[in-house]
Order: structure tokens, then sequence, then C-alpha cells
């Protein structure tokens, strides 16, 4: 996994959020305009909040039971830090997903299901009674007509949540 280094930075470009990490890396993460507070008009480095964030979601997935390659893990991390850092605010779809009897996360992840199929999320804030999670599933179906894509945000209430244990790591795909 890539570790974050002094010349990363944050830019847009075809109103898209990438970051640079160095003269020959580049990663187009998930979010364009639409999703993003405000979009970076030119460089933002890649500040110490960045680096924590980053850092903190890096730990959270190798002590998971999830099987990353390099690449992926680093994919997955930089997706949930631009989300953490840059996007905006969702609003609760709770009612799209079966309510669990016992509910919560394992090293930040969880499964979560409906009528449709089931996926797994990323925590990446605890609201109270709600979350915000990324999906790291390739696509979920909330509805005949809509679906969610990987790294999308979903805000779920907690007990929405089933913990993603070791046994259940076969659900995890990047």
């Amino acid at each position: 996994m890539l570790r974050p280094r002094s010349d990363w930075y944050w830019f847009s470009e075809n109103s898209q959020l990438k970051l640079s990490m160095g003269k020959d890396w580049q990663c187009t993460t998930a979010y364009g305009q639409q999703q993003i507070v405000d979009l970076p008009k030119s460089h933002q480095l890649f500040s110490l909040s960045d680096t924590e964030c980053y850092l903190g979601f890096a730990d959270q997935l190798l002590n998971s039971s999830g099987k990353f390659s390099d690449a992926q893990l680093t994919h997955i991390v930089i997706n949930a830090t631009a989300a953490t850092m840059f996007h905006k605010p969702v609003t609760p779809k709770s009612w799209l997903f079966y309510e669990i009897d016992s509910y919560g996360v394992h090293h930040s992840l969880a499964k979560v299901s409906n009528g449709f199929n089931s996926g797994v999320v990323l925590l990446l804030t605890d609201e109270h009674a709600l979350a915000t999670c990324m999906l790291m599933s390739s696509q979920f179906q909330l509805s005949e007509k809509k679906s969610l894509n990987q790294f999308d945000l979903i805000k779920l209430a907690k007990t929405r949540l089933e913990p993603l244990f070791p046994e259940a790591s076969s659900q995890l795909t990047a």
C-alpha cells in the first residue's frame, strides 16, 4: 500500500476529484462535482488531517479479515479519505435495508442486506444512531430501478449494519 508523502495533493480535472501521488502516479476518485462540497480549483496539499484519515482507514482494513492487494487497499483508502474530507452530506435511507437483531461493525466493516442482495460497507462516520458508510462491494441493488456503485455513500441506522467477522471474508471484493 502506498504511504502518504509530502508531494501528494488533491486536484480536479473534468469535474472529477483526483489525488496526485507524485509526478508518476494519480488516482481518480469515485466523486465528481455533484458529490463534492468544494472541488479543489488548484492543487490542495494532502494535509495532516488527510494523512490521519488515510492511515486510520488503512489500519482498520489491514486489521480486518479482508484480503486486498496493495493496489486495491490504496484505492479503497483514497476513496474513503476523499469521501470523508470532501463529500456532501447524504440523507438517511434506512428503510431500503433489513434491520439486524445483533447489529454493529467489526474493524469498521459491516454487511448490509435487502430483498435484492447483500453487500459490504466501510463505516466512515458514526453519528449516534446513524452511520455514513461507503459501499465496498462492486454494486448494490436498492430497488428495481436504483442501485449503488462501488464507493457510493449511504447513510443508515446502525441497526441495519451486521458485523463482518472473519468467517464472512469472502464477501469482501475490491
